[in-house]
This record gives C-alpha cells, structure tokens and sequence, in this order.
C-alpha cells in the first residue's frame, strides 16, 4: 500500500468540504462492508443440520443426502444428531470446484 504524505496543503473551503464527504461515505461503506460478512459468518453455524447444509451448498436436500451416502461429505455427530460441519462443507467446495 502506497502512502501520500503532505506537509501542507492549501485547500478551499469547497474542496475540502468535498474530500471529507467522500471519505466519510468510503468509511460508511468499508463499515457495511464489515458488518454484512460479519452477520453472514454469524447466520451460519460451525455445525449445520441437512437443511442448512444443503442451503450453505446451493443444492437440494436430496441430493446433499447422495453426497453423504456417497461418502463425498463426511457427518459429524452432536449431541446424537449427524450435522455436517462448516469445515467439512468449504473443504467439498473447494475440491469440487473447477
């Protein structure tokens, strides 16, 4: 990352006025930015149940129930429920992805 270093700049009132509303609004969306992928890491839980699992894949039910049978996505069991983990979902979209 490169640094801009002024000793001192002269500015009018109206220029100034226009660098700190564009950065306020660069800050505004950097924080949104922030807080959506934080609430999204939040939606999905470490241990997911089939339905979750399927919407965190982007496939149906049926067809995550194939994957398991299969063997390509390895269940986890919690508490005597089988649940896929968040780990064991990335690590299947990263193999299967071309």
């Amino acid at each position: 990352m490169a640094t801009l270093q002024i000793d001192e700049l002269d500015l009018s009132p109206g220029l100034l006025e226009v660098i700190r509303q564009v950065a306020a609004e660069e800050g505004q969306r950097k924080a949104q930015e922030f807080i959506d992928e934080y609430k999204k890491q939040l939606e999905t839980p470490v241990a997911m149940n089939y339905t979750q699992a399927a919407k965190y894949l982007s496939t149906s039910y049926v067809t995550l129930k194939k994957l398991i049978k299969s063997g390509l996505i390895k269940v986890i069991l919690v508490d005597g429920y089988e649940r896929i983990s968040k780990e064991e979902a990335d690590r299947f979209l990263k193999e299967t992805s071309k």
